[in-house]
């Protein structure tokens, strides 16, 4: 060591040593907090864009509706037209009227035809005719359905068994929720906002409010509406009310028992006031 050069003593080492850990430790835990943050944010935008896109499938499923068959808060079985179908081919002819299906009124040509009032489903222009295929089945009927964890969206073509076409709209889903309303702008529900006692004048907070809820159409019974009062929706004439369905989603990404991102938003299918009102 040259003079006048010292190095450092064990007591500036050991000094120097506690600074650089006290240093390290709150470097450390300020990283962990920013990794932390980092990750949770991510973890919600990943959320709210994966409840969201489950949403959106559900919603152009549910927008094609002409009919409701079940109406339960956790179960919907739905019918469609016969141009939801996979198979479907716009430019093709059914009935050989030289006008392509995609701009025939009535595709399988059976307008001017009569059938008794249990037939007459099948028969009729596009709207009112659900057995364009002449069949005698059903065209296209769906279902969406939450089954554990997993969002299902199932199809039946003419008839067919259940279960044989099924597409999973999501998954981690912990909320699924359908709410049903009717319209007092459509003929069907201008009779029937009268409240939870289903009864004209009795001022309950319900009547005359603008909203028809399953509840009215529940019950409501003749002549002003008709509901049975089950409890339910379970008459075909009860669910001919339905003109938009609320949905309520919620996704647990991390499968921890805990919602990490809810949305919820009304769908309105169009053709379902409109067939409601005007076929049998």
């Amino acid at each position: 060591m040259k003079n006048g050069e010292r190095g450092f003593s064990l007591q500036e080492v050991v000094l120097g040593m506690a600074i650089m850990a006290v240093l390290c430790a709150g470097f450390a835990s300020m990283l962990k907090y920013v990794m932390k943050s980092t990750v949770s944010v991510q973890s919600q935008a990943w959320s709210q864009e994966e409840t969201r896109q489950a949403l959106a499938k559900i919603e152009r499923a549910l927008v094609h509706a002409g009919e409701v068959r079940v109406a339960s808060s956790t179960f919907v079985e739905f019918v469609v037209d016969m141009d939801q179908r996979r198979s479907y081919d716009p430019g093709a002819d059914l009935d050989g009227d030289g006008i392509p299906n995609e701009r025939d009124g009535d595709r399988d040509g059976d307008a001017s035809q009569l059938a008794a009032a249990a037939n007459q489903w099948r028969i009729g222009f596009n709207l009112c005719d659900d057995d364009e295929d002449g069949d005698a089945a059903l065209d296209e009927a769906r279902r969406i359905y939450l089954e554990g964890s997993t969002l299902w969206l199932e199809s039946s073509t003419n008839g067919a068994a259940w279960g044989i076409s099924k597409e999973k709209l999501a998954v981690n889903i912990s909320t699924f929720m359908l709410t049903y309303f009717g319209n007092k702008a459509n003929d069907l529900g201008k009779s029937i906002d009268l409240g939870d006692d289903g009864v004209s004048g009795t001022g309950d907070g319900g009547e005359n409010d603008g909203i028809v809820t399953a509840r009215e159409m529940d019950w409501v019974p003749a002549a002003a509406g008709m509901g049975n009062r089950s409890g339910g929706l379970d008459l075909k004439n009860e669910r001919r009310y339905i003109t938009s369905l609320r949905l309520k989603v919620g996704l647990d990404k991390f499968r921890d028992a805990k919602t990490d991102y809810t949305v919820e938003t009304d769908v309105y299918p169009p053709l379902l006031p409109l067939k409601n009102s005007r076929c049998p």
